[in-house]
């Protein structure tokens, strides 16, 4: 049974007899060897594909998962967590706490939706922690005889499609879905590298699908652009002035020029009129504004290497491969008076929204799901379960301290830094941008206060895992903007693996170093350092340093191999056995020290969080307090605000600022329930617009997925297929029957002049049956003569071709099919962006916007499709080897 608070939890009732199941099991599974365990899988690999239904399958499955992480990483999964699994399992959200393993929680849905032999993703949100649970997890799947995968930046397309292969890959959600968008652009099927999708679990499931899910993810070609638009527009912003020449509305990011504003850029430019279809000024003018106006840099970018490098709002982390788009990325070049790249057209897009829709199965996991549960019910039909803790929550949330002004606020948290930091306690604050990470870094200074920073800048990203996990050290003090490090853990007293990590790593680059010198007496002051460990670490140290081929090895080599530690299970050079038992020893040394200093921190409060704004969303904040009080830790939090913060100034509403301004009347800070609940209704309303907006685009974007996925299906089946001579024939019949219609709609009688006319301009002069066609002709008649005439018409082409070169024809028939259908299906794509544009202003009309672009788009597609057929049988017809 579960033995926890929550026990009566209807949750834990629902999967009760399940986990008694799994645990019944657990006796018998101890008794077998690695290799029983093996066929174990094996048998139920078989099992499933005898029953093609994994439920019968779950309690053995997860038991064996549970007995093998116990075997290979020494975790045995608690029954809160086999809980967290069984949700996964079903399709749902399982929120779980920080620090309550959910990393080791899905590998139990993994293992037993693997056996399908149909491919496992596993989703994260950045790159180190794909590698670093794949590295650890994956020595669970290889000990049940499963393979995995690994997806990163700047693989090829063989590595990524070998590693899609395997039973459980581990990807971020960048990359799938940038590896999706590329698959329905391949010219050949051989560099595909995703197979069909089967079952997904996405990890910090909320920022996946809920934080990123307004910006659709495009891929796009750049294009020719004029630099001379963008450079005057800035200039011209120096002589514009807010609320006169222009209005700003902060709330939606928006410009709103006045007609004061609209006077002066026209008499600057001398032009008649800002707005001329013929050679438009004013998106320039619009975007110039915007990037003055409401874009910062340090806040929403960074200029690293000459470029504007985006930062994620909700993570703190940049995003180099991303760009503002419809001008205004160039307009913010031209404000740095930086080289502006290029414009780009989109060539293929998609959102989060409908990207993991196309999943059979999918499941998530965060650790602040409850708060969103009605946007995962609405839009994605996954509902969010509350998993109860291993041990009762005991982090301490006092109120929020109001201060009157910014000045106020910052100081109030250097001098809590200041005083807290006096008796050791660790301290990590959560600022929302990077300039105002580095305020409080200048505060601190002043206090003479050591502390780590971690913003997007590139120097404190290379370190971000490291940092993170030692904030729980004693005496530590660690900036961190926003949730930037999210999914490492905060042990209290320091995080032993990445400790050793780096003492390792410093003594052996230094004893290499030193032994190419022969500074020997260098060497033994270094081995002494190191003798409360044991003798034999000294004596295998000493080996190693004797082999040449250690030696031989860069400093970088010295460190991928300490960081891939975990992945070598059967060393196969004699340096790496080495490293391995030299890394164990010192981390066992170090286990016995780290308890002592979690003691120590446990009894000094634990981590002590510091919010220095309140954020958009209510969720945001409690991630940053669920940093501490991990697995029953002691822990606080508590939140530093300010009259003038965002959220109070835009949201707040007149009432708690008059109410503040005859409250404060100094330094002191004021802990208001008024002001409390003005924040959270506050939040609830950005949330609720977030959530409108989020919606909005999903139910545009689902009209244009249906259209995606008709296109991408008849794509993949030109790929797949040997012959796509059938898909021409089809084309030139439909073609020829779409002229017929055409004509017979615009009078009674066909114009056999006008048909002859159209036909020829498709399928070439040598349309023969037309030339003595009467205008009475019956349409049934008339289309199997025409198609017969096609039929002799293409064949005699394909005669006339292979002269040349046999299976030329082929050949052109499948470069036409994808090449047309790729540029045809762009244009549509920009076709949709103006369409969804023009609609937008019809809402004005009292005509609904949606119903609108629904049915336009359904036109613009049936005209595609025309498109598409005519332009393939018009070249295929005039195809020639001359």
């Amino acid at each position: 049974m579960i033995k926890n608070p929550f026990t009566k939890n209807s949750l834990v009732t629902k999967y009760q007899k399940l986990i008694n199941q799994i645990n019944c099991l657990e006796t018998n599974l101890k008794i077998l060897n690695d290799d029983e365990l093996r066929v174990k899988t094996l048998n139920l690999q078989k099992q499933h594909e005898t029953t093609s239904n994994s439920n019968s399958l779950i309690a053995e499955s997860f038991a064996l998962t549970r007995e093998a992480s116990s075997r290979s990483l020494g975790l045995r999964h608690f029954d809160v967590q086999l809980l967290g699994g069984l949700v996964l399992n079903s399709g749902k959200i399982a929120e779980m706490k920080t620090g309550e393993g959910k990393t080791l929680v899905a590998t139990l849905p993994a293992v037993l939706n693997a056996l399908k032999k149909k491919g496992v993703h596993i989703v994260t949100v950045n790159d180190y922690l794909a590698n670093r649970d794949q590295v650890s997890m994956g020595q669970i799947y290889r000990f049940l005889g499963l393979n995995t995968g690994l997806i990163q930046e700047g693989m090829s397309n063989l590595e990524r499609k070998e590693n899609y292969n395997a039973d459980i890959t581990y990807v971020t959600n960048y990359e799938l879905v940038f590896d999706f968008l590329r698959d329905n652009m391949v010219s050949n099927i051989e560099n595909v590298v995703l197979k069909p999708f089967n079952y997904c679990v996405i990890d910090e499931v909320d920022s996946i699908l809920i934080d990123e899910a307004q910006t659709p993810l495009i891929i796009a070609d750049p294009i020719e652009t004029s630099n001379i638009k963008y450079v005057t527009a800035a200039e011209i912003t120096n002589y514009l002035e807010a609320n006169i020449h222009f209005k700003i509305d902060e709330k939606n990011k928006n410009i709103t020029l006045t007609q004061d504003g609209s006077k002066q850029i026209e008499t600057i430019l001398t032009i008649q009129d800002l707005y001329d279809p013929q050679d438009p000024w004013i998106p320039y003018i619009i975007n110039a504004i915007k990037a003055k106006a409401l874009y910062f840099n340090n806040i929403h970018y960074i200029i690293q290497n000459n470029r504007i490098i985006i930062v994620d709002e909700f993570t703190g982390r940049i995003m180099p491969d991303r760009r503002w788009g419809e001008g205004l990325h160039q307009a913010i070049e031209a404000k740095e008076k930086l080289p502006i790249r290029k414009s780009t057209e989109t060539v293929a897009s998609i959102t989060y929204q409908n990207f993991f829709l196309s999943y059979p199965k999918l499941s998530g996991m965060t650790g602040t799901g409850k708060t969103a549960e009605i946007e995962f019910e609405k839009i994605y039909n996954l509902s969010v379960e509350e998993i109860p803790t291993a041990r009762p929550n005991i982090r301490k949330d006092f109120p929020d301290l109001i201060y009157k002004d910014q000045f106020s606020k910052w100081n109030a948290i250097a001098q809590e830094c200041n005083n807290i930091s006096r008796n050791g306690q660790p301290i990590l604050i959560g600022t929302t941008t990077v300039e105002k990470s580095e305020m409080l870094a200048q505060l601190l200074n002043e206090y003479k206060l050591s502390y780590q920073i971690l913003n997007a800048k590139p120097e404190n990203v290379r370190k971000e895992s490291e940092i993170v996990a030692q904030a729980g050290k004693k005496n530590s003090i660690t900036i961190a903007t926003n949730m930037a490090g999210r999914g490492t853990d905060i042990i209290l007293g320091g995080n032993t693996r990445f400790k050793t990590q780096k003492e390792l790593y410093t003594l052996l680059t230094l004893v290499k170093n030193y032994k190419k010198k022969r500074k020997n007496n260098q060497i033994f002051y270094l081995f002494s350092q190191f003798k409360g460990i044991s003798q034999k670490f000294c004596s295998v140290l000493f080996s190693l340093i004797q082999a040449t081929e250690f030696l031989a090895l860069s400093d970088i080599e010295i460190l991928k191999i300490l960081r891939e530690n975990d992945r070598i299970s059967t060393p196969t050079i004699s340096y790496q056995c080495s490293v391995k038992f030299l890394v164990r020893e010192l981390l066992l040394f170090n286990k016995k020290h780290q308890k002592q200093d979690n003691k120590i921190v446990k009894n000094l409060g634990g981590l002590y969080i510091i919010g220095t704004e309140r954020n958009d969303s209510q969720r945001v904040d409690n991630q940053l307090r669920g940093r501490c009080g991990r697995q029953g830790d002691p822990g606080t939090s508590r939140f530093f605000l300010s009259l003038d913060d965002t959220l109070l100034r835009l949201f707040g509403g007149p009432n708690v600022q008059n109410f503040m301004q005859n409250q404060l009347f100094d330094d002191s800070p004021l802990e208001s329930n008024l002001i409390t609940k003005s924040l959270n209704t506050a939040q609830k309303r950005v949330e609720e617009r977030a959530y409108e907006q989020r919606k909005n685009l999903f139910e545009y974007d689902e009209v244009l997925n249906k259209q995606r996925r008709t296109t991408y299906f008849e794509r993949r089946k030109i790929l797949e297929s040997e012959s796509v001579r059938n898909k021409i024939l089809e084309y030139g019949e439909q073609a020829l029957t779409e002229i017929i219609k055409q004509l017979k709609r615009n009078s009674r009688l066909i114009d056999s002049t006008l048909l002859l006319s159209r036909v020829e301009n498709l399928v070439g002069k040598n349309v023969r049956i037309l030339k003595d066609l009467p205008a009475v002709e019956k349409p049934k008649e008339l289309k199997k003569k025409l198609f017969s005439e096609f039929w002799l018409n293409y064949y005699s082409k394909e005669l006339e071709l292979e002269s040349y070169e046999s299976d030329l024809i082929e050949i052109l028939e499948r470069r036409y099919l994808l090449v047309h259908s790729d540029l045809i299906w762009k244009e549509h794509l920009q076709r949709m962006t103006l369409l969804r544009e023009a609609v937008g202003w019809r809402g004005y009309g009292q005509r609904n916007p949606l119903y609108e672009y629904k049915e336009e788009a359904y036109f613009l597609f049936r005209e595609l499709q025309i498109t598409l057929r005519q332009l393939i049988i018009y070249d295929l017809s005039r195809s020639s080897i001359l």
